[in-house]
């Protein structure tokens, strides 16, 4: 039977709608901005969780920091000693514009933080892939200084800017280049540029030259890079940079900018009036480890409680030992008055790796300033042979130290080591050849290792390489870099306790004035 009612109808095709692609990417940029936003709420309310109270007294009260020996007893106290304020009108204008020129162009344009910086900071770092600019304002380095620690954080930076807004809320534009000037280290113990001027070239600010501003503004950014008494040619790279930048925003004209950059850096650094504290180079150790940690804020200003290793009557013993005359041959003054030779001391605890003596010079001249046993790297000679040599063959190829090894003439491609007598004695063994420091069997030595692996080695006991400028000479001391006398110090450390390496400590604890331990 034919079924009525319902007749046979094929199915339409229906259209599918497609999305316009104008509102497909208008919701996907909608979807990423709340993500970002969302995620930009979150990052703000952590970094707002425990960002340091704005305090006006933070600008100008300090309390010191107080230093004590590994029994427990008072060395020291240490807080903003090096540091002269001046008005801002005491500071001549373009030595006031050589450091805008220098940290921060728009100084007087931004409301504390630059978007224009951050973004160029950005992009340079991308591009470079790695951080090499920071987009910082004068402002924002002012709060840093003040109330953060030098921690390069997304959460500090945050802070940072949040601090910054609030100083330009509370101050005028001259009045936190005032504060800037005077709270910034410019190395050598000096803080703020009254004292900069005087540690560097025994004057008073306003009587600073263009070129010896461009100088001292060129020091914030990186004051030991740039030291013009560790580097001077670094220090005069710097002043000039600095000086073409004045030129180039319009603060002097490329002729001045010529003129002084044909100047030559003339120092005339003033001596430390005596020594304001006990154990000075030991003390300058320290609070560089702190600075670095901390910030010059928290350690200068901030009260803090530091434990250290120091064991004051071996300090004592060593400073006495530098000191005393008979202990060197004949001795001159350079022409910057620094007595010649020189020396330095440093004494570990080779179980622990606890400092117990440093002295970084035979006389004690300026509050951190040159320190021998840590800054300054010379050629180790045949004392390097042991940790470049005699160990790594002991520990890669089995030797031992009855192991033969001739000591005969021998050519390395145009490397020709000779021994230091001119004589060669055959077969004889790594005691007899490490004893006498004859120099063809450790040549032969690190040859047979190979140059990675005993560097590689070597750099476990706290050694740092430039593989493309080390070569056989490792063997007898030749270092690219050199070495420091605590890095040598710290090595052979080592060898005294079983071949475990320990890094060196001077800090045991750090306390807060309210009893917090922060490490």
């Amino acid at each position: 039977m034919e079924r009525r009612g319902r007749k046979n109808v094929a199915p339409r095709n229906r259209k599918k709608r497609r999305l316009n692609p104008w509102r497909l990417a208008f919701l996907a940029f909608l979807l990423l901005f709340l993500i970002f936003g969302v995620s930009a709420c979150g990052v703000a309310v952590y970094s707002l969780k425990d960002i340091p109270p704005f305090d006006p007294n933070q600008l100008e009260g300090a309390s010191s920091t107080l230093l004590y020996d590994k029994n427990g007893q008072l060395i020291t106290e240490i807080g903003l000693q090096n540091r002269i304020p001046v008005k801002l009108s005491a500071i001549p204008l373009e030595v006031q514009n050589a450091f805008i020129a220098a940290e921060d162009v728009r100084f007087y344009e931004h409301i504390g933080v630059d978007p224009r910086a951050i973004i160029r900071a950005i992009y340079h770092n991308l591009r470079n892939r790695g951080i090499y600019e920071g987009g910082s304002t004068i402002t924002q380095q002012l709060a840093k200084n003040c109330f953060l620690t030098p921690q390069q954080t997304l959460k500090r930076k945050i802070q940072e800017a949040i601090l910054a807004l609030e100083i330009e809320r509370h101050y005028r534009k001259q009045e936190i280049l005032e504060l800037y000037l005077n709270h910034i280290y410019f190395g050598e113990g000096a803080y703020g540029i009254q004292a900069a001027a005087r540690t560097y070239f025994n004057k008073d600010v306003g009587e600073l030259t263009l070129s010896e501003g461009a100088l001292l503004a060129g020091l914030p950014k990186a004051p030991s890079l740039y030291s013009p008494l560790k580097n001077p040619q670094a220090a005069l790279n710097r002043r000039n940079v600095v000086l073409d930048s004045m030129a180039r925003y319009g603060f002097i004209t490329g002729e001045a900018a010529k003129a002084a950059k044909a100047e030559p850096i003339s120092l005339r650094p003033a001596k430390t009036p005596g020594q304001k504290y006990p154990y000075p180079y030991f003390v300058d150790y320290v609070t560089d480890q702190l600075v670095e940690k901390y910030g010059v804020n928290q350690v200068f200003r901030g009260g803090l409680k530091v434990y250290t290793t120091l064991d004051p009557d071996i300090q004592r013993i060593a400073q006495e030992a530098l000191a005393d005359p008979k202990n060197f041959p004949p001795s001159i003054r350079d022409a910057q008055g620094r007595l010649e030779p020189q020396g330095a001391v440093v004494v570990l605890d080779h179980r622990t790796g606890e400092l117990r003596a440093l002295v970084g010079g035979r006389e004690y001249t300026h509050q951190r300033g040159l320190n021998r046993a840590t800054d300054i790297h010379r050629q180790p000679g045949s004392a390097f042979k042991p940790i470049i040599a005699y160990a790594p063959a002991i520990e890669y190829l089995g030797y031992a130290p009855a192991t033969v090894i001739d000591d005969v003439p021998v050519q390395f491609g145009s490397y020709l080591p000779k021994n230091y007598d001119g004589q060669y004695r055959g077969l004889i063994t790594l005691r007899t050849a490490l004893a006498y420091s004859i120099n063809i069997p450790a040549v032969k030595l690190l040859k047979s290792v190979g140059l990675e692996k005993a560097t590689g080695f070597a750099s476990r006991l706290g050694f740092e390489f430039s593989p493309r400028h080390e070569g056989l000479s490792l063997a007898l001391g030749g270092l690219y870099k050199g070495v420091t006398p605590l890095e040598m110090a710290q090595a052979y450390a080592a060898f005294a306790n079983q071949g475990l390496y320990i890094k060196p400590t001077a800090i045991k604890k750090v306390e807060t004035r309210n009893g917090i331990v922060l490490d």
